[in-house]
């Protein structure tokens, strides 16, 4: 079995890089937990070995750094379903060959894993020991691999020496990390000790500790501390140094102060003439002082969750930065380091009975579990934020959505909920995920009109709904829906009524009914009914606005934002050549070449897929006044598409909820899935069969996007 299995190097475009995730997640208890965004740097950095079976599925990999000429393995995983065939073995094998250039591997592994052999049958020596940073505090083994010179008498002296940033605790955020202390802060300072974490930033601590350890009345507590203490790395300070810059400090803090005070303000000097880039605290007081020790001393001040911010802002650069929200002028980005407060003055549910202090504990927890939740916020043009939703992966086959709030009284207020509330299901589609839940519990009253639209179901405590990433025959969807039930329990037995209805006879014959399956099981498409599937063209400065944020992107001014955020839009269209169309049913978006403008990507293509909810034949003054809010065209365009004859019927297509392919669909390939060779310059029906081959060309790289 040894010699059947390959090794890889996969980079952040590897098609392998989703099932390393999942096997890190999987055994996070023993790697400890990495957030998504390390992943993608290692793999961007080609730092991720993967072994393949002869099947070329991903059964267990490798993960490093390289930093000062020394490569550390931060994680060796294999599948449980493959363990005890030498994978672990072969992965070592092929890093010890690729790093031979280099002075060393090492790597820190748990005594009591007892597996110590896998190092040892490698040459693999035991350096030192030291207590781990995990919540027992069990001793952990510093391993080594000696590739040549330096020695490895060399190497240990190197490894106490950190090339990485230095933060500084001060003396409530290290007794906040003593596993004994009853008081300590763990939603904000526990995070500290996330192994992710470590290989980012070196914990340190100033000589001014020993002060504060010693004020304690119990010798065991001062004891069990001076042990706890002896795990960090202790500042040097030169005492001329330290005198200058706590003299220079005094004069910002009041003239009179206690004992503790007097110590905080000597560790933030002792921090800055030893040379830290971060200081890490909960008290008031300092970080008041943060702009001023900035400016004056380029050390930056930190409560523990701004720090796993800042930190995490530099490993996910790139997923900061703020991306226009559906094309347009509005923004999503994650929260960044120093907007906490202002946030929860922003979004807290004061008139729900909603206490700050509660509020303030949910944001500082969600920010600092990186590899648990993901918190964005909606900017308006003038960075003004318009809502804040939070994301929780905690369950493999649910999305919760922690926190959702968005700004009242703002004229669209709703617009923007129902469009995250689809992104949100999206989303949890995608992930191969088949629930979202609205797990808020100070929702307001608007919010609960949009999730009851939106068909999610109140649960109690929470509100969920079904999202079924899912194309099949009647039968197909009920089994699915049926293995659901049987497998994830009691709380998702409301899809019963679904079934009932599927297995009803004739089903496939009731559009209707079948569109609202469709629609409350978004995106799950049922295949065998009798519902019409169409092929529609569409000029891309229309799709744009209506629905396709790609194109949008590819423009300076972007999308209408009035249009692009809404769930259900209009299309208008001449009656002519009408190509069987026929509502409910499906659109596919065939987007045109635009002989105005050029610069358009990948148009020629079906682009997205819609549910087409109404056709509406009509005047274009009576139509305009019906839809003028959902469609993108001016009163002026449907008087030119009528030649100034406004007695000339024209046609109103109102379609929702698209689905924006990640793979746009060649207008060559289309030709060849339905048989045709003439141009798609009108509507066209397709068969059954044609639609579900293009929907799935369309979505086939969707599950690997998240």
């Amino acid at each position: 079995m040894y010699t059947e299995i390959k090794i890889e190097v996969i980079d952040d475009r590897s098609p392998h890089l989703e099932k390393v995730i999942a096997l890190g997640r999987s055994n996070a208890k023993t790697l400890g937990h990495m957030p998504r965004g390390g992943f993608l740097d290692y793999a961007y950095k080609q730092q991720i070995f993967v072994a393949l079976s002869p099947n070329e599925e991903c059964v267990g990999y490798l993960l490093y750094g390289v930093c000062e000429q020394i490569a550390t393995i931060y994680h060796l995983c294999v599948d449980k379903d493959w363990r005890r065939k030498n994978i672990a073995k072969h992965l070592l094998s092929n890093i010890i060959a690729e790093t031979k250039h280099l002075y060393a591997i090492k790597l820190s592994c748990r005594r009591d894993y007892n597996i110590d052999n896998i190092w040892s049958s490698h040459e693999f020596k035991p350096i030192g020991e030291k207590i781990g940073k995990n919540k027992q505090g069990l001793p952990v083994t510093i391993w080594v691999l000696n590739h040549k010179q330096p020695d490895l008498l060399t190497i240990i002296n190197n490894l106490s020496i950190s090339s990485k940033p230095l933060a500084v605790l001060d003396a409530n955020v290290f007794f906040d990390l003593d596993k004994d202390n009853t008081l300590r802060q763990i939603e904000d300072s526990e995070a500290l000790l996330a192994d992710w974490l470590q290989s980012e930033v070196e914990l340190c601590l100033t000589d001014e500790i020993h002060v504060e350890i010693n004020r304690h009345q119990d010798p065991k507590v001062r004891q069990r501390l001076r042990n706890f203490a002896s795990y960090f790395r202790f500042l040097q300070n030169n005492q001329e140094e330290f005198q200058i810059v706590y003299k220079s400090l005094r004069k910002y803090f009041p003239d009179e102060l206690t004992d503790n005070d007097e110590s905080d303000l000597k560790h933030l000097a002792k921090t800055i003439t030893g040379k830290a880039n971060f200081f890490i605290t909960r008290d008031g007081g300092i970080l008041a002082k943060e702009e001023i020790v900035y400016d004056k001393y380029n050390i930056s001040v930190f409560r523990p969750s701004d720090l796993i911010i800042q930190l995490d802002q530099i490993r996910r650069e790139a997923d900061y930065q703020p991306v226009r929200l559906s094309g347009t002028s509005f923004s999503k980005c994650l929260i960044k380091s120093g907007q906490q407060d202002m946030l929860i003055d922003k979004f807290l549910c004061r008139n729900k009975g909603e206490k700050r202090v509660e509020f303030q504990k949910k944001i500082r927890e969600s920010v600092v579990q990186t590899n648990k939740f993901e918190c964005f916020v909606i900017w308006d043009e003038q960075k003004d934020p318009l809502a804040l939703i939070v994301y929780n992966r905690n369950m493999v086959h649910e999305l919760e959505i922690s926190l959702l709030r968005v700004k009242k009284d703002y004229n669209l207020s709703f617009t923007i909920l129902r469009h995250l509330l689809l992104f949100s299901i999206k989303t949890s589609a995608k992930e191969n995920r088949m629930f979202t839940r609205i797990a808020d519990d100070f929702l307001e009253d608007f919010t609960i009109r949009a999730l009851i639209k939106d068909n999610f179901i109140n649960s109690g405590k929470n509100w969920i709904r079904a999202n079924i990433s899912f194309i099949g025959t009647v039968y197909q969807v009920s089994n699915y829906l049926n293995n659901i039930i049987r497998n994830l329990g009691e709380q998702y037995h409301y899809c019963l009524d679904f079934i009932n209805v599927l297995n009803k006879p004739n089903i496939a014959e009731d559009v209707t009914l079948i569109s609202e399956i469709e629609r409350n099981l978004y995106p799950l498409k049922i295949i065998d009914a009798e519902t019409p599937n169409f092929i529609i063209p569409i000029k891309p400065k229309w799709a744009e606005n209506l629905f396709d944020e790609g194109l949008a992107n590819q423009g300076i001014f972007g999308a209408d934002k009035n249009i692009a955020l809404q769930r259900e839009v209009v299309y208008y269209r001449s009656i002519k050549n009408q190509g069987g169309l026929k509502a409910p049913g499906r659109i596919l978006w065939y987007v045109s070449q635009d002989n105005n403008r050029k610069t358009y990507c990948e148009v020629k293509a079906i682009r997205a897929c819609s549910r087409l909810d109404e056709i509406i034949i009509d005047t274009p003054k009576n139509l305009f006044r019906q839809f003028r809010r959902l469609g993108v065209y001016k009163f002026d365009n449907l008087v030119k598409m009528v030649n100034n004859d406004l007695n000339t019927k024209i046609m109103a297509l109102r379609f929702s909820d698209t689905e924006l392919f990640t793979s746009p669909i060649p207008l060559e390939e289309i030709r060849k899935i339905i048989n045709k060779k003439d141009p798609l310059a009108s509507p066209r029906k397709i068969s059954a069969k044609a639609f579900e081959e293009l929907y799935n060309r369309g979505i086939k790289n969707t599950n690997s996007e998240n």
